[in-house]
Parts: structure tokens; C-alpha cells; sequence
């Protein structure tokens, strides 16, 4: 919640990216591989490095279940 702000749409940081409305599975497996060390990132790892597969289930059900600001760029010029 910090890094990506309130319901995953207000990151701190632009290069952030938003989760709220994400699908689920991309969460879950993402967290998985920054978990596993097939992903990684400074930040993330780290903080998915203890998780299980309940808390990472919950994290991506809580997060996907959240409005969305994530925008589809089909039709933009």
C-alpha cells in the first residue's frame, strides 16, 4: 500500500505501476515469481521474498477486486 497507494491506483512513484482492477492471475503470478526470485526487483522482492500462497491469493484477490484506473490503449491515436 505504500509503494502503490490507495486501492493500488495512487503510486508514489510514476514508474509504478497501478493494481487496482488488475487481473488476478498476472497478480498472484507475478508475486509468485518476485517470491521465487524469477522476477526481480529491489523493492519487491524483498517484500514478496516471506509471503505464502494464501497471503499472495489474498493480496491478488484484494487488489483485483479494487476499482480500476488502468486504461486500454486500443483505439488511441
Amino acid at each position: 500500500m505504500d509503494c502503490h497507494g490507495a486501492a493500488g491506483n495512487a503510486p508514489i512513484d510514476p514508474t509504478y505501476p497501478k493494481l487496482g482492477g488488475q487481473y488476478h492471475d498476472y497478480l498472484a503470478h507475478s508475486l509468485q515469481m518476485y517470491r521465487d526470485g524469477d522476477r526481480e526487483n529491489a523493492l519487491m522482492s524483498a517484500q514478496a521474498k516471506e509471503l505464502t500462497d494464501q497471503q499472495i491469493s489474498d493480496l491478488a484477490a484484494y487488489f483485483s477486486s479494487q476499482p480500476t484506473h488502468l486504461r486500454d490503449l486500443h483505439g488511441l491515436d
